[in-house]
């Protein structure tokens, strides 16, 4: 039988670290602790990853005695109930927060939290909290296990929550976009200057805050223009699993008689989906309906047309994010924050309706 091949994933998911941190180790980055990089190095050795053993002894023998782990100061769990790809905000604001702890020495482990996790209310099994200094959440939208986590006595920071967070008063920082505002502006914007007289929101809004924010911000918007809110003319489905089936969501769409002239997507994704579908439907955007999303994911400009869409600013997030937790970790007792980044609008064609050419005869 042929041997297996070792690649830097393998590595990472053996340490329980991030493939990015794994890769600076591998590539002789200087941002991330001494003894981080020494822990990968030597499992890349064990493993026989490209002959790192000589690479390992070099490293040994040039580092100073003693300093080996003068800047090391712990480890942050990050976990995620769905690991966000790379057109989610989280993709980048990982990058750059994981960045920004190891200036401190602080390494960071991934953990994913499976359904039963979430059913019996229990950390993965290879999740040891003494080892761990502080626990951040991404796409972890479970009330009662947001509760749990933030019951443990560890500095728990939530990348956005469950959207009745606030009622709660959990043991916990927040930190999101600013939503709501930001959006309500934008809608109002295009309703006057489109001359809009109806429209619809596409998203569950009870799927996480920044989505019920973002549905507050529309329906903020309707009411400022002196515009009845529809229900009829939304796409609102509670279960979230339902809007990635293409034909469900055009069954949604064949039923509304009109379509709304303008759709407010909860994020860009779901603007994405719903461009699509209404392809489907021989129906053309902006000509005849306009279409918004939120987040300013990479493919909101490679969907044609381009889609105007927030810009969240996600790779700053991850600063943000990274000073709060370590702050946090300083100063436990200090009242927990709920934090938000100034977000701004990005018009693109998807609101851009051309105008009607009179042929001259």
């Amino acid at each position: 039988m042929a041997k297996q091949r070792i690649l830097r994933p393998d590595i990472a998911d053996s340490l329980q670290l991030s493939r990015t941190t794994v890769s600076k180790a591998l590539n002789g980055s200087e941002n991330i602790s001494k003894k981080t990089r020494m822990k990968i190095l030597q499992r890349a050795a064990e493993l026989n990853y490209k002959q790192f053993p000589s690479l390992l002894s070099d490293i040994n023998t040039s580092a100073p005695a003693g300093n080996a782990v003068t800047n090391i100061h712990g480890n942050i769990a990050l976990t995620f109930h769905k690991f966000p790809d790379k057109q989610h905000i989280g993709s980048s604001l990982l990058t750059t927060m994981e960045q920004e702890i190891s200036k401190y020495g602080y390494t960071l482990s991934l953990f994913t939290i499976q359904d039963t996790d979430i059913r019996y209310l229990r950390l993965p099994n290879t999740f040891d909290l003494n080892n761990i200094d502080a626990i951040l959440c991404v796409e972890l939208f479970d009330k009662e296990y947001c509760k749990m986590l933030s019951s443990l006595n560890k500095p728990v920071l939530f990348i956005d929550s469950y959207y009745t967070v606030a009622e709660d008063n959990l043991k916990a920082d927040i930190i999101l976009m600013e939503s709501k505002y930001r959006l309500a502006d934008m809608v109002k914007k295009l309703i006057q200057e489109q001359r809009i007289s109806q429209a619809g929101f596409v998203g569950s809004y009870t799927h996480c805050l920044s989505f019920y924010e973002r549905w507050t911000g529309f329906c903020m918007a309707l009411q400022d223009c002196d515009l009845t809110l529809d229900k009829s003319a939304c796409i609102i489905e509670k279960e979230d699993n339902k809007y990635w089936d293409q034909q469900w969501m055009l069954s949604q769409l064949k039923i509304m008689d009109p379509l709304p002239e303008l759709f407010v997507c909860a994020n860009d994704s779901l603007a994405i989906k719903l461009i699509s579908c209404l392809k489907d439907l021989n129906i053309k955007v902006p000509n005849q309906v306009l279409v918004t999303g939120f987040d300013n994911s990479p493919a909101s400009v490679v969907v044609e047309p381009h889609l105007t869409t927030v810009n969240s600013h996600s790779a700053d997030m991850g600063i943000i994010v990274a000073k709060k937790v370590l702050d946090r970790i300083q100063n436990a007792a200090l009242p927990y924050t709920k934090t938000y980044l100034q977000t701004d609008a990005i018009y693109r064609e998807s609101t851009m309706r051309k105008p009607c050419v009179k042929q001259v005869y």
